[in-house]
């Protein structure tokens, strides 16, 4: 179940990088580990051409690990510069010729980045990243400015749209007040003239009962 779902995620390029990368530290480690204690026997016991043999095998096996790691790496760096438009050198024609950009693999016969290659494009790499980000924002920001302009249009607009509850032939002065167009006064509520009102009746007072005759 474990292999399956390893083989599974070993799909995304990604997570096979990292888990590549995560072995190749483990396995120079032990490596180390293992050649360390011999190494030092050997310079104990003043026998450098034993000395001498251990750091060569140990070197073959380091270059047994981190070969293949350095041609991965240096297949996505170059696949990358090229995505840039970033030139990247050829590879030599053959094993024989001399390269400063590029290193021979001893141990397998492939070619990979020499570190002023790999230098040299990471390098370039960041100034392109830098450029295409620079350019994205520019045109981020034009896009923000446009929608906030054309978000501002529509809400004047939709207020422009809006019925004002002044009656008809009145207009909103400065101060908010509905003012007749042919008067220019502010509206007021009507006040009933007391002068033209009909006056309030009195109550009639109640007559009195005649007194009886003697």
């Amino acid at each position: 179940m474990t292999a399956f779902f390893l083989k599974q995620l070993r799909r995304i390029r990604l997570v096979a990088d990292w888990l590549d990368d995560r072995q190749a530290t483990l396995d120079i480690h032990k490596l180390r580990e293992r050649y360390a204690p011999l190494v030092a026997e050997a310079e104990k016991q003043k026998d450098w051409n034993e000395r001498n043999k251990l750091l060569e095998e140990q070197h073959f096996d380091s270059n047994l690990i981190l070969h293949p790691v350095y041609a991965r790496k240096g297949e996505r760096l170059t696949e990358k510069a090229r995505r840039y438009g970033i030139t990247v050198p050829s590879e030599p024609s053959s094993n024989a010729d001399d390269s400063e950009d590029w290193y021979l693999s001893n141990v397998y016969g492939f070619w990979f980045p020499s570190p002023q290659l790999t230098q040299r494009l990471q390098r370039e790499i960041r100034d392109e990243e830098r450029a295409s980000y620079d350019e994205f924002r520019k045109w981020a920001t034009l896009v923000f400015a446009i929608v906030g302009s054309l978000l501002a249009f529509i809400s004047v607009r939709t207020k422009q749209k809006q019925p004002d509850p002044c009656p008809r032939n009145y207009y909103r002065n400065d101060s908010g007040e509905c003012v007749s167009a042919l008067s220019g006064r502010p509206e007021k509520k009507a006040i009933p003239d007391q002068r033209t009102s009909p006056p309030l009746e009195k109550p009639t007072p109640a007559r009195k009962s005649p007194a009886p005759l003697q």
